[in-house]
């Protein structure tokens, strides 16, 4: 037996439309005209100082992002867990994350401790995201140099990756250092050298290091004393073994190489700084795979990549971009073999990404 479905009865509303006369629109004061108001995301510049009075407000320094709003700070000898004041969240950042580790922050420590200011940042090291928008992610602030880090073998040494830091740190008024790790794998480590030697002719430093004999560490240990630094580099490239070997009682984690490709695998999850017994300051940060420049950049790249510049006297047009323009010194240095190839097909190849 088939019940009927019971429908809804609706009571349609007498509703009645009337016109209404206005007057001359331009008779109209300000006052007497609303309009609607919407939310807008605060510049930059506002969320800078805190406008609430009398705030007890403390010197602090990121060691970890947590969230994005929640904090793990060192505040003198003190490290303590500090939220985001709500003011930052109206802010209209351009970045992923409001802040990163190394930021300065000012700090109100009359309740809850909660960080009410974030100091001017003197430079940042960043990656961009792959998309259109490219979405700047800053992986570290407030540091000195960045030691890239690169193994000979498991995974291979990748010359590329090292131009790619290089540009980001001249960008970013970082010192660029290089570390070629795990030489102990090494048959002839003046073959190595040769390759190294392109960068040391140009004033990087280059320090050669094996967390498995020793070699080289106690030059890394000198050149990190009492500066803040981060640890970047290829997956897999030893960076929390030599870490570990600066100072073990840091006890970072460390993984085999995969079976599968050869690569590293990824054992720090999020950027953190630690603090050194010798002195100063490290950012150990996840390894990356690619590091992608911003296309606003591009212009500067010709200037910054590894020895290009001392090149561009003989080019014909003052903005060449040493890809396809006839009377080019770069290509003719290339030619004739005193600009090495494979740096120039580096440079090509970040060109062409962005």
């Amino acid at each position: 037996m088939n019940k009927k479905r019971d429908k809804k009865k609706f009571k349609r509303k007498n509703i009645k439309i009337t016109n209404v006369e206005l007057g001359d629109i331009d008779h109209y004061t300000d006052d007497e005209i609303s309009e609607e108001k919407r939310a807008e995301k605060k510049l930059v510049e506002k969320g800078r100082i805190s406008g609430k009075r009398n705030l007890k407000l403390e010197r602090g320094r990121i060691l970890e992002v947590r969230s994005n709003y929640k904090c793990l700070v060192k505040i003198g000898d003190e490290e303590l867990i500090c939220t985001l004041g709500g003011r930052f969240k109206q802010v209209n950042y351009e970045t992923k994350g409001i802040v990163a580790a190394g930021d300065y922050v000012n700090i109100d420590v009359s309740g809850d401790p909660r960080i009410e200011e974030i100091i001017d940042r003197t430079n940042t090291l960043s990656r961009f995201s792959d998309n259109d928008f490219q979405i700047e992610i800053i992986i570290a602030s407030n540091i000195h140099q960045v030691i890239i880090t690169s193994s000979y073998k498991d995974p291979q040494l990748n010359l590329g990756l090292i131009d790619r830091y290089i540009c980001a740190a001249k960008i970013n008024n970082i010192t660029p250092v290089i570390c070629i790790n795990k030489i102990d794998l090494v048959e002839s480590l003046d073959d190595v050298k040769l390759m190294g030697s392109f960068y040391e002719k140009l004033g990087f430093k280059i320090i050669y290091t094996s967390v498995e004999t020793g070699e080289g560490i106690e030059e890394l240990r000198e050149l990190l004393k009492d500066k803040d630094s981060v640890f970047s580099g290829h997956s897999g490239a030893g960076k929390s073994s030599l870490i570990n070997k600066l100072q073990p009682d840091l006890k970072l984690r460390t993984a085999e190489i995969s079976d599968y490709h050869r690569k590293g695998v990824h054992t720090t999850t999020r950027s953190r700084l630690l603090e050194w017994d010798f002195g100063g300051y490290l950012v150990d940060t996840p390894g990356i795979k690619t590091f992608g420049l911003h296309r606003k950049d591009k212009e500067k790249l010709k200037g910054i990549f590894p020895g290009l510049s001392v090149l561009t006297g003989e080019c014909k047009f003052f903005n060449c971009t040493h890809s396809h323009e006839i009377k080019c010194g770069v290509k003719k240095a290339v030619e004739n073999g005193s600009y090495p190839i494979a740096r120039y097909e580096s440079y090509l190849r970040i060109l062409e990404s962005l």
